[in-house]
Formats: structure tokens, sequence, C-alpha cells
């Protein structure tokens, strides 16, 4: 199931002379990682691997559902999200995008249950690392 060990395990036995087991820079990077942190943690390399890989994993899933869900949005529920993200206010939302204020609180709503979060803070952290200004800037010329 979990092919990243199975890779990692391989990088470990390499084989003198076998032109397909070089090792490339990033690759002996993650080696001494897992050495470390097995020595660190008087655990096997291969826990440690397991972990890193379930880990890694469990992200994946996460970005694959914040993307499921952002798909889920309406446009304009896109957009709001978009301005929060990029630390507009409720009032600042509802003067560019031209709609009441009121009808900014009811889009947040409707985000804030389809990402099961409560609050704008907390939308911000789970989409920290998306790139709104790039969005938002592609959506005004769309």
């Amino acid at each position: 199931m979990f092919l990243l060990p199975r890779r990692l395990r391989a990088l470990f036995k390499k084989k003198k002379g076998d032109d397909e087991s070089r090792i490339f820079l990033q690759d002996e990077q993650i080696i001494m990682l897992v050495k470390k942190v097995a020595e660190q943690q008087g655990r096997s390399e291969e826990e440690v691997i397991t972990d890193f890989t379930k880990a890694g994993w469990n992200q994946l899933q996460h970005i694959t559902e914040l993307e499921e869900r952002w798909d889920s949005l309406s446009h304009r529920e896109q957009q709001v999200v978009a301005l929060i993200c990029l630390g507009h206010r409720n009032y600042q939302i509802a003067e560019i995008l031209v709609i009441a204020p009121e009808t900014v609180k009811t889009h947040l709503q409707n985000i804030f249950d389809k990402f099961n979060l409560r609050s704008s803070r907390e939308l911000r952290l789970a989409l920290r690392d998306w790139n709104f200004a790039e969005w938002w800037e592609q959506d005004r010329q769309a």
C-alpha cells in the first residue's frame, strides 16, 4: 500500500556499480533525516519511514479534502474566501463585491458550514498556504 517506504528502503540498500541506484542530493537528505530521527527516538528506520509516510498521506488527504470543499463553493463564495484570506474585513468585502454586508455574512456562514469551521480566522489558518492574491487577480480579469 505505501510505496514510499519501499522506495526509501531501496535507497538504503544501494548496490555498487548499479547506475539506477544513484542517490540524488534530496534522497541523501531524506536518508539522513530518517537516520537522525530514528537515532534520536531510539526507533528503527523502518518505523520512522512508516510514520513519515503516514504523515504525508494524511497531509495529502487533508489537501484533497480542502480542494473538494473549495470546489463545492459558489463563485461568489470563492470570492469571499479569497478576500477574507487576503485580510479584508466583512464591510470591505461588501464594498469590493458591491453587495450588502449581511450578504457577506450569509456567504461566510455557508462557507463555514462547507468547511466545517467557525470563524474567518480558522478559514485563513486552514488555507494559509494558498495563493489568493494570484487567484483574485485572475478572477478579476475573467
